[in-house]
């Protein structure tokens, strides 16, 4: 047997708490009771409490409305090290007290540190051993949470004094939380800016309600708290979305997460146009950056990047980007691309490029994502314009110019109002050597590259590694022939046929003798090369058939005689094309045909006159009094004529006679 009783567990200080066991618990309001089973050994009058009780850890009241549980646990942490690490009433216990005393803490989370004296210290100690934990648990106030001012005091108590009913005084104070709040969206900057630009709608607010205070006074009064402006500043976002498109499609433009573990290599390529930060020196001693046109992987991450040194002024244009594309289609360990993901609005809108990709969707497969950007009506998805983080090889751009880029002489940084210089004052070492040798470096820069580990979708690995497991599963690049690729990246224009198949290039005569035949009559679609064999030009007809490669025209000494040669056989094609054509054709009576045509489509239609219509009565006159004379036939007129010429000369003789005095 034994005595029990019930207790406030938390009433009963740890050093007193031995040998009990845990029965069971009851709760009534917000106090807990324990029974505890306590076993009096028979014949030992000098058992206390402390020995028969068993130790039970303290419990902390739950997180609620409450206790502050943050405060508790810090309270609770120093007395716990307190109690469990000395005795009561020794030397131990003061110097620790003494220690914890002088050790800077940072309770709650909280940035700034704070101080617990050695007093607060005891005095948490003997609250804990003589009430139990309760003693130390801080209650919160029943209006936690709850805001205990309207705007500020100042101003609460001003409108009070109006004699206003809270339901005015709480409209007063939403239309001033609203200006604020438009200040915010209006694009005003700053918490100081909006409590001095408030002031004249908070001041002209209260004298409207009738308060006789001066502008001196109701300034200090409507001085508005800065956390009250700050719980407003969420309304920027309109200012931002609004005026600072950079800015909002950085911070506020929703983005979603793409998984690129499921492609191939080469399935998704991006390219883009860059400036590679590495100070350059040109042939004519001009400084300048080498231009690089890029593609990236998006499976392994592996980059493909050909330089290009441009005469000053220039930028990237439609043969260089080709002459890249051209030269990854032909590199076993890349090949053609399925997919490809082009950026727009940059230095090079791809535009041109993205025309002659069409011509190649007989050989290469150039899908549409719908769920991406943008996509092009060519079937090439491209990024938006003027949003860096839709581009996915910014990422490469970012790493190179980090990690590599910054390890090769020449190196500036991103910023080129502030390049990076080995002496203060002077223009920046360009790199050592000529095109050639950036290239071979560029070649190492991406080897090295190509080796090292990244994170993303490649979970640690390297895009040499990635690579190397896509080749292991069975991956197998693409290739195209460059002779085909010369013909299809050409610039096309139409120009018309003249005389014996001959049409103008550049200032320069070119014939084909199958262009003969189409002088005057139809053009031929001239293309010239934009890689390889720039002195080509391949020729195709309207419809875009092939015709072949034009020649320039041979000009001929005015003696020789192999001229008149040319120009026979030239007639000879001429008839021959004409016979052929001749043989295609047939003869037609094409007055016959207008016949038949009258006669398929039926007679002309008749309609019924409403009458005569008289344009003037002197008109009339004349043409009825006409119509009363006969009509003269030709020989008539022809004597009524010689009559009138004899009676004529007969006038003029007798009038020289009397002029002669005969």
């Amino acid at each position: 047997g034994g005595l029990s009783y019930l207790v406030d567990k938390e009433s009963v200080p740890l050093n007193f708490i031995k040998l009990a066991t845990e029965n069971k618990e009851t709760t009534t309001q917000d106090i807990t009771y324990r029974s505890l089973s306590v076993s009096i050994p028979p014949n030992n009058d000098s058992c206390i409490v402390g020995d028969l009780l068993q130790e039970i850890p303290p419990k902390i009241p739950k997180k609620d409305r409450h206790y502050h549980k943050d405060k508790v646990d810090f309270k609770m942490g120093i007395v716990k090290r307190v109690l469990q690490s000395t005795d009561h009433n020794t030397p131990e216990r003061a110097l620790l007290i003494r220690e914890l005393a002088a050790k800077e803490r940072y309770p709650f989370g909280a940035k700034r540190g704070q101080y617990v004296g050695k007093n607060t210290i005891r005095r948490w100690l003997s609250e804990y051993e003589n009430k139990g934990l309760t003693a130390i648990c801080r209650k919160r106030r029943t209006d936690s949470g709850q805001s205990r001012v309207i705007i500020s005091r100042a101003w609460d108590n001003e409108v009070k004094k109006l004699g206003l009913t809270d339901n005015e005084i709480q409209k007063m104070a939403v239309s001033l939380k609203r200006h604020i709040a438009s200040l915010w969206r209006s694009g005003t900057p700053s918490v100081p800016t909006i409590q001095l630009n408030a002031l004249p709608f908070a001041v002209n607010q209260i004298m409207q309600k009738g308060c006789t205070l001066s502008k001196e006074e109701l300034t200090h009064i409507c001085e508005l708290p800065q956390k009250l402006i700050q719980r407003e500043s969420h309304y920027k976002a309109v200012n931002t979305y609004r005026q600072d498109a950079a800015r909002s499609a950085a911070i506020q433009t929703p983005r979603i997460k793409r998984s690129r573990d499921h492609l191939k290599p080469m399935e998704w390529v991006a390219g883009d146009v860059h400036h590679i930060d590495i100070a350059f020196k040109r042939d004519d001693g001009s400084n300048c950056t080498i231009k690089a046109v890029a593609w990236l992987d998006l499976a392994t991450n592996r980059a493909f990047i050909t330089p290009f040194l441009m005469p000053k002024g220039e930028m990237i244009r439609r043969e260089h980007v080709i002459e890249s594309f051209v030269s990854m289609c032909e590199h076993s360990n890349w090949g053609v691309p399925t997919k490809l993901y082009l950026d727009r609005g940059g230095e090079y809108n791809w535009g041109e490029f993205v025309e002659d990709l069409c011509r190649l969707k007989r050989s290469i497969e150039i899908h549409d994502l719908h769920d991406l950007d943008e996509e092009d009506s060519t079937g090439v998805q491209r990024s938006r314009a003027y949003n860096p983080q839709s581009k996915v090889i910014e990422t490469l751009f970012a790493a190179l110019e980090k990690s590599i880029f910054s390890q090769i002489q020449g190196y500036i940084g991103g910023n080129r109002m502030q390049k990076k210089t080995e002496n203060q004052g002077k223009s920046p070492k360009p790199y050592d050597g000529d095109l050639e040798s950036f290239k071979a470096t560029l070649h190492t820069v991406l080897a090295y590259y190509h080796h090292k580990k990244q994170n993303g979708h490649l979970k640690g690995k390297s895009p040499n590694q990635a690579f190397e497991e896509s080749i292991n599963a069975g991956w197998k690049s693409l290739l195209l022939d460059s002779s085909e690729l010369e013909v299809a990246f050409c610039k096309k224009v139409f120009r018309e046929v003249r005389a014996g198949g001959v049409f103008m290039w550049d200032n320069q005569e070119y014939r084909h003798d199958a262009l003969i035949a189409m002088a005057g009559n139809r053009k031929v679609l001239v293309g010239a090369p934009l890689f390889g064999n720039k002195n080509r030009l391949y020729l195709w007809n309207e419809e875009e058939e092939p015709i072949g490669l034009a020649e320039p025209v041979k000009s001929f000494s005015f003696d020789d005689i192999k001229g008149s040669g040319e120009q026979k056989r030239q007639n000879s094609v001429l008839n021959k094309q004409i016979r052929q054509m001749e043989s295609d054709t047939d003869k037609l009576d094409l007055e016959k045909i207008m016949s038949e045509v009258i006669e398929v489509m039926g007679a002309e239609p008749k309609a019924e006159s409403k009458g005569v219509v008289s344009i003037d009565s002197h008109h009339r006159y004349l043409a009825n009094e006409a119509q009363k004379k006969p009509a003269l036939t030709p020989d008539d007129e022809y004597i009524e004529n010689r009559r009138r010429q004899s009676a004529l000369l007969e006038g003029l003789a007798q009038k020289l006679k009397v002029a002669n005095g005969e």
